[in-house]
């Protein structure tokens, strides 16, 4: 999907005009906006613009891409009111055309879909009368919680997926056997059709390392800006667009809102493919919410036109494989025990504690870019039954221990940058890889050089932490709207629901302990008497602060408090989940201060409690970076 097609920012909240009111959720009622801080954004913007506008004519393509994406990251907050305007309007169409001219290099390979972009003739006569017939013997009374329309264009695709195209989805189904359980558990969370499982098909043929020509990445295609709005992290150290566990539920959560916003199973399909702004742009022209409709008309990319034709036929040939002469070799379901590795480790090490090899654990990690975990705390996922034996041996394993990574000693008339630049890290990656401050890299160190990552790394990845937090922000995610409980709908619309599959656990449960872990489901809000405590915000309260104050996690705190994810008001209300999490009436020296021991550095102390190092310091009021053993450190502001 284009970066450009993110603009609209309709993932943030804007529905559109003419949207059939499936699910009622409550309409947020946006704070009135100042005229002039209105109009200081668009100029902002229309800066932005003419400079990448410049910048393409004078051939400089990294300087257009960067003022491209100042503009994305500028506009990923606005109202839907402020978007509607014609001049922004006509400012968004000027960027887009600016970001289609800029080169977005080659991909790491072919286009890794089926995102057909050529016109696909359907088939017609006695041709479609014969595939209508299979599809029909094929099908056998079964039902789909997805709708299928079974016309020419689907039957068409039906045909390639068991001729000229066979080969493709049988490598693509056969990789789908080891994700299909975790995904349609996600999915069921979610609240999201089943059958989309199969959109994964279209995307990258089940492929995690997958890589397009516009830097969507990962199984499920995602650019890095929608990544980021929903959820998923990339650094030089580890992308979670390529984590078939996380990026499959950012992409239930972004298609349940697409459905919110559109009504229509087929338009969400359809903007998820070119951008909600496009689809909408399309239907406004047309004057119509029927997809075949807009299929017929100029105002969608041939991309799109097959898209949904294509998602139908996968649904229909995926589900029954073998009565379209398709031979599919399973795969074993992913499954995994995870490990908390307590601070930085080579995967060749972690292989040995786990009893397996590093391509397993590069298998099951698919996150990890490089051959070790990234700096601080990190989540392991190892073959199901090796936990505990990789548990106990690092427990006892010396920190000396942990890397193999090759030495590099700075040399006189190095710099931080150009040393990092060497070995295609950030500065700020090189120091915390050494557990090092830049007043420490001086000629005579002796460095612990991570290996080269194990796919390119995006010149974006090496811009410093505290400088993307800068341009994009870790806000939290809005609240979605309620999910559509009854996927139904009228009869002729929709067919009767999939009963939903069973959970992961238990289709692992007649095996030996294998846990088959999906990230956590929604929390449901703690009743009265529950073991979870409520407080009180006070002035400057944000949920990031309440979590870190706290010790919980902030996506849990935000499922738990969904009204306080885009504002937090003193006296607000908010839950805390029970077991770890500290009650407000917790001695401020027990809940937000930490002892100094032997070893400990401001920068680990930042790691351990989730913290930044220079908020440490400010809370802290230390001008420098010592600290000493018995030393009270503050964990929060005063």
């Amino acid at each position: 999907m284009p970066a450009a097609l993110v603009l609209a920012s309709l993932l943030w909240g804007m529905a559109p005009p003419q949207a059939p009111p499936l699910a009622q959720a409550p309409a947020a009622t946006a704070p009135p906006r100042a005229a002039e801080s209105d109009a200081v954004r668009i100029q902002r913007l229309r800066a932005l613009v003419e400079a990448a506008e410049k910048a393409v004519e004078d051939s400089e393509e990294k300087t257009a891409a960067t003022k491209s994406e100042e503009a994305d990251v500028l506009t990923a907050d606005w109202s839907p009111e402020l978007l509607k305007q014609a001049d922004v309007q006509d400012l968004l169409l000027r960027l887009k055309e600016v970001q289609e001219q800029i080169p977005s290099g080659d991909a790491t390979e072919p286009e890794p879909g089926l995102k057909a972009q050529e016109e696909v003739v359907s088939i017609s006569g006695a041709d479609l009368r014969a595939e209508l017939e299979l599809v029909r013997s094929a099908e056998q009374g079964a039902s789909y919680d997805y709708p299928i329309d079974l016309n020419d264009k689907v039957l068409t695709w039906v045909s390639l997926f068991s001729t000229t195209k066979r080969g493709f989805m049988e490598n693509a189904l056969g990789r789908a056997s080891q994700y299909l359980p975790m995904i349609r558990q996600v999915f069921a969370e979610e609240g999201v059709p089943s059958d989309l499982a199969y959109l994964a098909v279209i995307e990258s043929g089940f492929r995690n390392e997958a890589k397009s020509k516009a830097k969507a990445v990962g199984m499920w295609q995602f650019i890095r800006s929608t990544g980021r709005i929903y959820g998923l992290k990339g650094t030089a150290w580890v992308e979670e667009r390529r984590d078939p566990v996380k990026a499959t539920r950012a992409s239930a959560r972004y298609l349940k809102r697409l459905y919110e916003i559109t009504g229509d199973w087929y338009l969400a399909a359809s903007s998820y493919n070119a951008g909600p702004l496009t689809l909408e742009r399309a239907i406004q022209n047309v004057g119509t919410r029927n997809f075949w409709d807009l299929a017929r008309s100029r105002w969608l990319r041939t991309e799109t036109k097959n898209y949904v034709p294509e998602l139908c036929a996968a649904i229909l040939v995926g589900r029954n494989p073998e009565r379209y002469g398709l031979r599919i070799v399973p795969l074993t379901p992913y499954a995994y025990e995870t490990v908390p590795v307590p601070s930085m480790t080579s995967l060749t090490v972690l292989a040995r504690c786990a009893g397996t090899d590093v391509a397993t654990l590069k298998a099951l990690n698919p996150e990890l870019l490089r051959g070790s975990t990234p700096p601080g705390a990190y989540l392991l996922r190892v073959p199901p039954g090796r936990a505990m034996d990789c548990l106990r041996q690092l427990a006892h394993m010396p920190n000396g221990k942990r890397l193999d990574f090759p030495g590099y000693t700075v040399k006189k008339g190095d710099t931080l940058a150009k040393v990092a630049q060497r070995f295609k890290l950030s500065p700020e990656d090189l120091l915390q890889a050494n557990d090092l401050t830049a007043k420490q890299f001086k000629p005579g160190r002796r460095l612990l050089v991570p290996p080269p990552p194990l796919s390119p790394v995006e010149a974006r990845d090496l811009v410093p932490a505290v400088a993307r937090g800068r341009a994009l922000g870790d806000r939290p995610l809005p609240p979605l709207p309620a999910a559509p409980r009854d996927l139904d709908g009228p009869a002729e619309t929709l067919p009767a629901p999939r009963p939903e599959p069973a959970p992961l656990a238990a289709v692992k449960a007649a095996e030996t302990p294998v846990l088959v872990p999906a990230p956590e489901a929604p929390t449901p809000a703690p009743k009265t008497g529950a073991a979870g405590a409520t407080l009180r915000a006070k002035a400057g309260d944000t949920l990031a602060k309440l979590a870190r104050r706290h010790q919980v996690p902030l996506g849990e705190l935000m499922r738990l408090n969904p009204q306080a994810t885009k504002a937090l008001h003193p006296g607000d209300e908010i839950r805390l989940p029970g077991g770890g999490a500290k009650s407000e009436s917790l001695p401020a020296s027990q809940a937000a201060f930490h002892r100094v021991q032997k070893g400990d550095t401001l920068a680990s102390i930042a790691r351990k409690h989730g913290v930044e190092a220079k908020d440490l310091k400010a809370w802290n009021g230390l001008k420098g970076d010592r600290i000493q053993v018995g030393q009270k450190v503050r964990l929060a502001p005063r």
